[in-house]
């Protein structure tokens, strides 16, 4: 094996099933590996321009082999390769993975993410965005009436 292994030959050694790939690894070839798990999650759980079989096959084996108990596995990485490897579909072809991003938020919810500021005060800046956008008008009201705001308060914060 050569020094560098690209990313794209380490999707294909996936698609192929090569799970003997580690161990024809070099320790410094390993190490980057290793790096590189979530990168390489993120591009095998889609393969785009593929029957909807596929397409699903990829997000469910990757969600129920590689991504469950992420945290007690990676430090494991050989496991975690041969994980990986199992999500292959049936190791006869390689397939095109574009990068699966992670959902943009549209909007700041300002006055929302103000409001949260003030009953949460401890909280990150990003779990209160992230509050904000999953939580409705009404469910944040809701929430300000369990604090005990009346509604002329409730009004003049959150519109």
């Amino acid at each position: 094996m050569s020094d560098k292994i690209e990313l794209k030959e380490k999707i294909a050694f996936v698609d192929l099933n090569v799970r003997a790939a580690w161990d024809e690894m070099t320790a410094e070839q390993q190490k980057s590996l290793k790096k590189e798990f979530f990168i390489l999650n993120r591009y095998i759980s889609s393969a785009e321009g593929q029957s909807r079989e596929i397409q699903e096959h990829f997000v469910l084996t990757v969600n129920e082999y590689f991504n469950k108990n992420w945290n007690d596995l990676q430090k494991h990485p050989k496991l975690l390769w041969l994980l990986l490897c199992m999500c292959s579909y049936n190791g006869e072809k390689t397939f095109y993975h574009n990068w699966l991003g992670t959902k943009k938020r549209t909007g700041t919810g300002g006055k929302k993410i103000k409001f949260l500021e003030e009953i949460y005060p401890n909280r990150k800046k990003e779990d209160l965005k992230l509050l904000a956008e999953i939580n409705t008008d009404k469910e944040i009201k809701e929430l300000a009436r369990k604090y005990g705001m009346d509604e002329s308060t409730i009004a003049e914060k959150l519109k």
